[in-house]
């Protein structure tokens, strides 16, 4: 499926722009629109909702969460106009192990108030993994989650919703990434008798964490639209999908310091870039 993204300067000459089949091309502008490249969702656009409880969902922190009650729900949340949007993400939710898996059906209105145009639904996994949904763009006035179909059973968590136009990178990451779903960073507390025998372990924190880094970036594109994001993760965390044309696998977290970009060797201006980042995910009990 073909991603709209923001177009590059118009003093660049991407190449291929509207060609998804060529994910390998490496060029230092917003090339072909390719999900074999990078999503970023930083910019929500969501600020209030009908659903007073749902509030907590607008929060970009982890720890306060909406629980519905039991039923069929529709739960809507308004934009500041309507806007060009290609991205919803979900984070800090149990649906995934919530009576053996709850689907969370979402959509989107073009005025608010109007009728729901679905997007399909969206499955968190068995470790309530971050899900990061792409679609072509979209003018939405609001975008709205029900529970309808599969009536949602009480227990239910939502944390956190995004949405917004998301930020495609150039090219895709290749070889040497850690994909952040694989790569836990967990706390231990391991318990041993004076004699060395191992008495039990307790995990104190968990979550997941890789790094991401780039190479060959146009510079006027880094200026113009990473280093939006670069200042805005200095204190909000963001959505993150690293090859979303094979694996959805999406995260949702913050930097563990500033992204400090650098020129890389020669004449040609292009930069380098990378950061680290710490992923939520929930502790399956």
């Amino acid at each position: 499926m073909a991603i709209n993204k923001v177009q590059p300067p118009r003093n660049l000459n991407p190449r291929g722009v509207g060609d998804i089949s060529s994910p390998n091309a490496l060029t230092p502008s917003p090339a072909a629109e390719s999900l074999g490249n990078a999503r970023i969702g930083y910019d929500n656009l969501l600020i209030s909702t009908t659903t007073s409880a749902a509030n907590a969902m607008l929060m970009p922190n982890t720890w306060e969460r909406y629980r519905p009650s039991s039923g069929s729900k529709t739960i809507r949340f308004q934009l500041a106009t309507q806007s060009s949007i290609d991205f919803i993400g979900i984070a800090a939710t149990n649906a995934g192990t919530h009576d053996g898996g709850t689907p969370i059906n979402i959509g989107y209105a073009s005025s608010v108030g109007g009728s729901v145009i679905s997007l399909g639904s969206i499955e968190p996994d068995e470790n309530n993994s971050a899900v990061m949904r792409l679609f072509s763009a979209v003018n939405a006035a609001e975008v709205i989650i029900t529970f309808n179909s599969a009536p949602v059973g009480s227990g239910l968590e939502l944390g956190v919703i995004y949405a917004g136009k998301s930020l495609e990178m150039p090219h895709g990451i290749y070889g040497g990434h850690a994909p952040i779903v694989l790569n836990g960073k967990t706390k231990y507390q391991s318990t041993r008798s004076d004699s060395g025998n191992f008495l039990g372990r307790t995990i104190t924190s968990q979550g997941i964490e890789t790094s991401y880094k780039w190479r060959h970036l146009d510079p006027d594109w880094y200026r113009e639209y990473f280093q939006p994001f670069a200042k805005s993760a200095r204190k909000l965390p963001f959505f993150i999908n690293w090859r979303p044309d094979v694996y959805q696998e999406s995260a949702f977290g913050h930097t563990t310091g500033d992204m400090s970009p650098m020129n890389m060797t020669g004449g040609s201006r292009l930069i380098e870039v990378s950061f680290n980042m710490l992923g939520h995910q929930d502790v399956i009990s």
